[in-house]
């Protein structure tokens, strides 16, 4: 069986000795099933008006916050807004309905931002959907192959998370600007 990858790496490693075609058609295959990923993301915040910030927030809400409500200082900071990008967020996400400010209890000079019906209702339709897509991606694979490469690319994952980043920068440095480019266009 081949796909799209097979011709671009035979054709890229027979230009260039240091690409090894077995790490090149992992790693370009990893690039094209997040491509077709991110395209159906795509179109499920499309189909649901929000942009990626605002999935973002109303997720953070619905799932890692008490009572589905948070100030919007800690919304700002465990997504990584500025004040006045998270201002903006908020207002347009509470002229949709989806979430409500509301006095800090605890606080009377407080704010916390909570999630209403309407957003607790978007969010959890635009994660189903969403949530479908993916395992219709994925339904080539049985239960035991699926299990095998979640093993696989977290092996990979958490090398990469664990490694000092001045040995990622390095590595990446050592790579040709040309042969980047190459694999780039695979």
């Amino acid at each position: 069986m081949e796909d799209s990858v097979d011709f671009c790496i035979a054709d890229i490693s027979s230009r260039f000795a240091a690409i090894d075609p077995h790490v090149e058609g992992v790693v370009d295959r990893v690039a094209a099933i997040d491509k077709h990923v991110s395209r159906a993301f795509e179109e499920t915040l499309a189909r649901h008006g929000l942009s990626h910030g605002e999935y973002k927030l109303l997720l953070r809400l619905a799932t890692r916050s008490d009572h589905n409500r948070m100030s919007a200082g800690d919304l700002s900071r465990a997504l990584l807004l500025s004040s006045g990008a998270m201002t903006n967020r908020l207002d347009r996400l509470e002229s949709a309905g989806y979430v409500q400010r509301v006095r800090d209890p605890r606080d009377r000079r407080g704010v916390l931002v909570e999630l209403t019906p309407a957003g607790q209702t978007k969010i959890d339709e635009a994660v189903t959907e969403q949530a479908a897509k993916e395992c219709d991606v994925m339904k080539v694979l049985n239960d035991k192959e699926l299990a095998s490469l979640n093993v696989l690319l977290r092996k990979i994952l958490s090398s990469l998370e664990d490694a000092p980043s001045a040995d990622r920068t390095e590595r990446a440095d050592s790579t040709s600007a040309a042969t980047r480019r190459a694999a780039a266009t695979a």
